[in-house]
């Protein structure tokens, strides 16, 4: 019987615990992995902000370069015209031979320089220099040279002019000593030196830099809003030309995000503007996301390993003890029904003993008719006292079958039966007890009860204790009522109230516990045991006391376990 017990309890257990180690296993893994992608998101999302920041900076300190390299370049040539206006005499700018020899050595020192004029107060170009004739041109309509009237030096706009050849000029205005007069110097380069400068910055293939004046025209060429000289074709921005730092905008552009950044250049008419649409800044993360990936699966596959060595070593200890527990328990289940046999044998002994005496009676009084007197006289006498020895024969086999067949009850496993009739069984087991203490039986049975599909010996083995203690608690005359109705559309209740002395309230919390017991003498497995039958079948065990008025066990059963599964 252990081995079988063994053997169930060990299958049982093993699927229960695969389920039960797996979900541990998952549940651990997902915790575990939880604070990895926090860390991981938050670095990814900082690396990211790293990365944009890192770009914007890297922008504005190119544009800044390229600013200071173009203001510097500009200056420099205006100081270089100042020097040359204050530093030689007036004949070294009217004299056209000495003028073109000054052109040719300022051109040597100072990069750019396509050609030089002299323009008197008239707006007449007096003097020129260069590859263009351009001697004698007027300009007296031109923008620069109303503005020389307020300035002593100026930096024109891109514009074509009579060479119809993109190009600016750099003026420095020197005043006469004759009746206040004045004349200009200027010196002109081509848009390339501006092209120049923009093709120096750092950016994509897809990116794009140029120059726009104030009024949004551009200055160089650009790849995205057109030629030198046309309207900038941008109209989602804002331009502030007073403004001194770079200033960033993200918009929307071809569908796509894109970053425009500009900065004024200081002392010229020009913006420096640049167009960001390769997101370069997106690069970094890119290579991050695939290393952190890389890591973040190894991560989860040690983790996962770790966990899943560590939670199976668990379990094994857990299920090896808790498969003891549960063997341990059923060896005890088991001895206690061997108990409760041996306390219906000592019961049945006692009972077989008066049929036993009355047979012997009867057979030695048969003995007697047989040998003194004539049998045929006493036919009648004779066949009455073999029918009393038969009768008696029926009631000793009665009470040993009724023994009989719940010890062969006890492994047999479900069956359908009618709780009223199984009730009546347990306490015909212990009739002789109960008349022994005078105890008054009242019976409370709901006769159209459903037959119910259980184990019928492990029920009736409940019962048993829970009679058997009913009776322990009553004294002499006591009573117990025994009540079965239907709870609801899938359980039968079956209460067992004796008037007994009760349990204390501090004690009955305890009942079920293994090895507590209120009696004198007991194992205190008999409740416990009977709390696990019942949770075994499906079903629930309740108790009520009060010390001095009794108490009130009650069982509620399922009628179809399979229905209680479904729900």
């Amino acid at each position: 019987m252990p081995g079988l017990i063994k053997k169930f309890i060990t299958k049982l257990s093993e699927e229960r615990y695969f389920y039960f180690k797996f979900k541990l296993i998952l549940l651990n893994t997902f915790f575990s992995v939880i604070p990895l992608i926090i860390v991981i998101t938050i670095t990814y999302l900082w690396i990211h902000q790293i990365a944009h920041d890192e770009f914007k900076n890297n922008l504005k300190w190119q544009m800044e370069e390229t600013r200071h390299s173009l203001e510097f370049f500009i200056s420099e040539r205006i100081s270089a015209l100042r020097f040359l206006v204050s530093s030689y005499p007036e004949e070294y700018f009217t004299n056209e031979k000495i003028f073109s020899r000054l052109f040719s050595n300022f051109k040597k020192e100072f990069e750019g320089i396509v050609d030089m004029g002299i323009v008197d107060e008239r707006g007449i170009q007096m003097l020129y220099t260069g590859p263009y004739k351009l001697k004698g041109k007027d300009y007296s309509q031109a923008e620069w040279f109303k503005e020389m009237f307020l300035r002593t030096e100026y930096v024109t706009d891109v514009f074509l002019g009579y060479r119809k050849i993109p190009h600016f000029s750099i003026i420095v205005k020197k005043e006469s000593n004759y009746h206040n007069k004045f004349w200009l110097i200027r010196v002109s380069l081509n848009m390339d030196i501006l092209q120049k400068f923009v093709s120096n910055l750092e950016i994509g293939n897809n990116d794009d830099a140029f120059f726009i004046n104030k009024q949004r025209i551009l200055q160089t060429n650009s790849k995205l809003f057109g030629n030198v000289l046309e309207p900038l074709k941008l109209n989602n921005i804002t331009i502030q030309t007073d403004r001194k730092n770079i200033t960033i905008y993200n918009i929307e552009l071809n569908k796509k995000q894109a970053y425009i950044a500009y900065v004024p250049v200081k002392d010229t008419p020009w913006i420096l503007v640049t167009a960001i649409c390769s997101r370069p800044y997106e690069k970094i993360p890119s290579f991050f996301t695939k290393e952190v990936i890389l890591i973040s699966i190894l991560s989860i596959i040690i983790t996962f390993f770790v966990i899943t060595k560590s939670i199976t070593s668990l379990i094994n200890r857990i299920q090896k003890a808790d498969h003891e527990r549960e063997i341990a328990i059923a060896n005890a289940e088991h001895a206690d029904k061997l108990a409760s046999i041996g306390r219906l044998a000592a019961g049945v002994a006692h009972e077989i003993n008066n049929p036993l005496a009355i047979i012997n009676e009867k057979a030695g009084l048969m003995k007697d008719l047989i040998e003194y007197t004539d049998l045929s006289q006493n036919k009648d006498r004779f066949l009455q006292l073999v029918s009393s020895i038969q009768d008696n024969v029926a009631r000793c086999r009665s009470i040993t079958h009724r023994l009989l067949s719940f010890s062969k009850r006890i492994d047999r496993g479900k069956e359908d039966f009618n709780i009223n009739e199984a009730i009546k069984e347990v306490v015909g087991f212990i009739e002789k007890e109960i008349r022994t203490k005078g105890i008054n039986m009242f019976y409370d049975f709901q006769e159209d009860l459903p037959k119910i599909i259980s184990d019928k010996g492990q029920l009736q083995q409940v019962l048993l204790n829970i009679i058997n203690n009913a009776v322990d608690a009553v004294d002499q005359g006591g009573t117990i009522e025994i009540k079965t109705k239907l709870s609801n559309s899938n359980h039968i209740a079956i209460s067992i109230k004796d008037n007994g002395h009760g349990i204390p309230k501090d004690k009955l919390k305890h009942i079920f516990e293994p090895f507590y017991t209120t009696k004198k003498k007991g194992t205190g497995l008999g409740l416990y045991i009977s709390y696990g039958i019942i949770k075994k079948l499906g079903g629930e065990i309740y108790v009520s006391s009060e010390v001095g008025k009794g108490t009130i066990f009650t069982i509620e059963i399922p009628i179809n376990p399979e229905m209680e599964e479904i729900k």
